[in-house]
């Protein structure tokens, strides 16, 4: 089998997505894989037989130099001293908040379907690598669903779908724009799962949404954590520090916020000294200041590679949030974030703090494998439960090992996607 995945970012260890695909892949043998990637980075792991590289600022180039957009990734660029992106410059543009706006998105979908991103460089490379199978891991941009379909197309191979967010079952726009893209997002959603012979979420909430919309099979698989399962409790007796890595943003700076006046509150009221440390890779000077307006909060900069694995397992506490503003529930609704599946294998108790009904948080929930805070008003009292009880603790943590157990065992996962993938092949297509 070889298999060909196109996504945003390639195979990584320092994004989200980057860590899912390694996790997902993990048991399969780089000869077996090639990747198709549009984000201005390179690897840090050398995980396929090949990488192919089109971005955005090559094909907007293309359409005025009538140059060929992208090309195969060197060999010499694929190092574990790989940053998020290829140039701070890129950085600013990409995480502008006005890159979500309906018309942006508008824009950068026609951008890409004005362009040459399907070039004969492209092909050739297609066609060295000679995939059988593609799986595809879109987001709200039409062109990467227009990249698999087209290939497929050609190839005459089959596709597989691998959904991690929701842009399917979205709340209506009232802002025209909005409407509009929205509506064409759908159709393409609905384009693709229509030729596709395979879908994978991330949750059982996005598994039944679209079961129930979509006749394909649909499984389930989750993150799998990039540590090794621990054998039992990892954090502290008496634990001082909770830790929380990764994205403050779709407000979970907020939430954040409020574990760090809790804690200030607390400390005040008792003498201790406990310390929100938050680990990320976030730039913008107004969340930033905000968070350092709290007292007990501390930023010490994001971590990647041993040095996240060594703060993560040296935590007395890790934290997972999401926001309890309406919008931002949307966002995330039925995704569960990366970061669970690590926590949940660390052996170090693990807080969860957000709104009931996310699929984060019920999945916690549902296997009792975090300190659960669903309401403001029970804050002060799940966080004192998480640090001065030793046997809640415990049995925290022992729930939370055998939920990674069950669901987060990577070459587990792994195997199950090859299993899954194999069985499509043949007269699939």
């Amino acid at each position: 089998m070889k298999l060909l995945l196109i996504s945003h970012n390639p195979i990584c260890s320092y994004n989200g997505m980057g860590i899912t695909f390694a996790s997902l892949l993990s048991g399969f043998d780089p000869s077996e894989l090639c990747q198709l990637y549009i984000y201005p980075s390179y690897p840090d792991m050398d995980r396929c037989a090949s990488y192919y590289r089109v971005t955005d600022k090559e094909v907007l180039g293309s359409l005025f130099h009538r140059g060929t957009p992208g090309g195969p990734v060197p060999g010499r660029q694929i190092h574990s001293r790989q940053s998020r992106y290829e140039d701070e410059r890129d950085e600013a543009l990409y995480r502008q908040p006005r890159n979500k706006k309906p018309l942006r998105r508008l824009g950068r979908d026609l951008l890409w379907r004005l362009s040459g991103w399907y070039s004969p460089a492209l092909r050739a490379w297609l066609e060295r690598e000679r995939p059988d199978r593609i799986l595809v891991a879109p987001g709200a941009g039409r062109f990467l669903y227009d990249m698999a379909l087209r290939i497929s197309d050609d190839l005459k191979i089959p596709i597989a779908v691998y959904l991690c967010d929701e842009y399917y079952f979205t709340p209506e726009r009232k802002d025209p724009a909005g409407r509009l893209q929205r509506k064409l997002l759908r159709k393409k959603m609905e384009e693709l799962l229509s030729k596709a012979s395979l879908l994978v979420t991330i949750s059982e909430e996005l598994r039944a949404a679209y079961s129930a919309r979509f006749s394909l099979p649909v499984s389930v698989i989750m993150t799998g954590s990039t540590l090794p399962r621990a054998r039992g409790q990892a954090s502290a007796e008496d634990p001082q520090t909770l830790c929380y890595f990764g994205n403050v943003r779709s407000n979970r700076y907020r939430s954040l916020i409020e574990i760090g006046r809790c804690l200030d509150e607390i400390n005040r009221e008792q003498g201790s000294a406990y310390r929100l440390r938050i680990h990320t890779f976030e730039k913008d000077p107004g969340i930033l200041g905000r968070l350092q307006e709290v007292g007990s909060i501390e930023l010490p900069g994001f971590l990647q590679g041993d040095a996240f694995t060594g703060a993560l397992l040296s935590a007395g506490v890790l934290i997972h949030v999401e926001s309890f503003d309406k919008e931002s529930m949307e966002k995330v609704k039925n995704s569960v974030s990366t970061k669970i599946a690590d926590s949940l294998a660390s052996g170090v108790p693990l807080l969860a703090y957000g709104p009931p009904g996310l699929a984060s948080i019920e999945h916690l929930r549902r296997h009792q494998c975090a300190f659960l805070c669903t309401a403001p008003d029970r804050l002060r009292e799940t966080l004192l439960r998480a640090l001065t009880d030793r046997e809640a603790r415990s049995s925290v943590v022992s729930n939370a090992l055998e939920t990674a157990a069950a669901f987060h065992d990577s070459a587990e996962n792994s195997r199950r996607l090859y299993r899954l993938l194999e069985a499509i092949g043949g007269d699939a297509f």
